[in-house]
C-alpha cells in the first residue's frame, strides 16, 4: 500500500496548529486549556466574565468543558518530550539503514525533489542535539515543582516530537534508497554554503535559549521563599528579554527555522515539511508568549511591558 507520508505529516503539523488557534480564539477553551503553570492561577478576569455570559443557557456544555479540564498531569512532564525525540532520533538512525519499508510508506510522486545524504544526516544530528541538550536543561535546570498542565498539552507536544523524528528525515527518503549505507558514513562532511548559513543560526539561536533557560531557573531559584514554599517571581532583565518577553520561544522558532532551511531538499529554499513544523510552533508558542505578556502586566504593571513585543519583534 502506498501513500503520500509526506502530505500526511505535513497536514497533522498544519491542523495542529489551526486547534491550538481556535482554543486560544474560543473564550471558553482559551481560560481552561491554555493557561498552565504560575499563568493559571490568574486566567484573564475579562475572558471568564465572557465565557460565563456566553455559557449561561448551556451549562452541560461548560459541565463538560470543566471536567475536561480537570485532567492535568504534573509540569514536570514536560522532560517526556525531549526523552522521546531523542529515543525516536536514535531509533530511526539504526533503523532507516534497513531501508526495509521505505517504498511502503512513501509517495507516489517520485517527482518531489529531494534532500541530500549529506543534509539529511545533518538534519538527524541537529535534532539529536536538540532534544540531548533540552533534556539535560530539563534534568539539570528544574527544580521540582508541584505546577500541573492540562493533559491535552502534553499529549500535543508528544505529537509534535512523534512527528518531527519523522519530518526531519522523510524528505530525504529518495536519496536514502538509492544510497549504499557504509561506515564512510560516519565521516563528518563540511556542508555548502546555505547549509553552513543555517548551521550558524541553528548554532546561535540554541545557544541564546539554554542562556535564557539557564537564567530563568536563577531566578526562581533566588525568588523562592521557603517560608511560604511559593516563589514570589521577578520580573527578568537578562539582556535577551530585551528583544521581547520571552526570547527562549522566538530563538525555538529560530531552531526549527535553521532545519528548515539546512534541510532543504535539492534546488528548494527551505524543507516545506519543516516548515509545517515551524508553524505550529509559531502558533503555540505564540499563543503561550501572549498568555505570558498580560500575565507579566497583571504581576507587574502595564508599564513594564509597555511597548515590548511578546515574541516577535514588531510582529507579536
Amino acid at each position: 500500500m502506498y501513500f503520500d507520508a509526506v502530505l500526511l505529516v505535513r497536514s497533522s503539523f498544519i491542523g495542529a496548529a489551526v486547534i491550538v488557534l481556535i482554543s486560544y480564539l474560543v473564550p471558553a477553551f482559551r481560560s481552561r486549556f491554555l493557561d498552565y503553570g504560575a499563568r493559571s492561577s490568574t486566567a484573564d478576569q475579562s475572558s471568564a466574565e465572557e465565557e460565563k455570559r456566553a455559557l449561561l443557557r448551556s451549562s452541560g456544555v461548560a459541565s463538560v468543558l470543566d471536567s475536561l479540564a480537570k485532567i492535568k498531569v504534573p509540569h514536570s512532564w514536560f522532560t517526556s518530550f525531549y526523552a522521546v525525540s531523542v529515543g525516536l532520533s536514535l531509533l530511526w538512525v539504526s533503523v532507516l539503514p534497513l531501508r526495509s519499508h521505505l517504498r511502503d510508506v512513501y509517495l507516489l510522486d517520485h517527482r518531489r525533489p529531494s534532500m541530500s545524504i549529506t543534509r539529511t544526516k545533518l538534519a538527524w544530528f541537529l535534532m539529536l542535539c536538540q532534544g540531548v541538550r533540552r533534556l539535560a536543561e530539563c534534568l539539570l535546570l528544574s527544580e521540582p515543582s508541584k505546577s500541573t498542565m492540562w493533559a491535552g498539552h502534553w499529549l500535543v507536544g508528544l505529537f509534535f516530537y512523534v512527528g518531527m523524528s519523522v519530518a526531519i528525515w522523510i524528505e530525504g527518503v529518495p536519496a536514502l534508497l538509492k544510497h549504499e549505507f557504509s561506515v564512510h558514513d560516519l565521516e563528518i562532511a563540511f556542508p555548502d554554503l546555505q547549509a553552513s548559513i543555517f548551521l550558524l543560526l541553528f548554532l546561535l539561536a540554541s545557544g541564546i535559549q539554554h542562556d535564557c533557560h539557564a537564567y530563568l531557573a536563577s531566578l526562581k531559584k533566588k525568588s523562592y521563599n521557603p517560608k511560604t514554599s511559593t516563589t514570589d517571581y521577578r520580573f527578568p532583565d537578562f539582556p535577551a528579554f530585551s528583544i521581547c518577553l520571552t526570547p527562549h520561544y522566538l530563538m525555538e522558532c529560530l531552531i526549527y527555522l535553521s532545519l528548515a532551511g539546512l534541510a532543504a531538499p535539492a534546488g528548494q529554499w527551505a524543507n516545506a515539511t519543516i516548515l509545517c513544523a515551524l508553524a505550529f510552533v509559531v502558533t503555540n508558542l505564540g499563543v503561550t508568549a501572549v498568555g505570558t505578556r498580560r500575565w507579566y502586566a497583571r504581576k507587574f504593571g502595564k508599564d513594564a511591558v509597555k511597548g515590548r513585543a511578546a515574541m516577535i519583534p514588531y510582529i507579536l
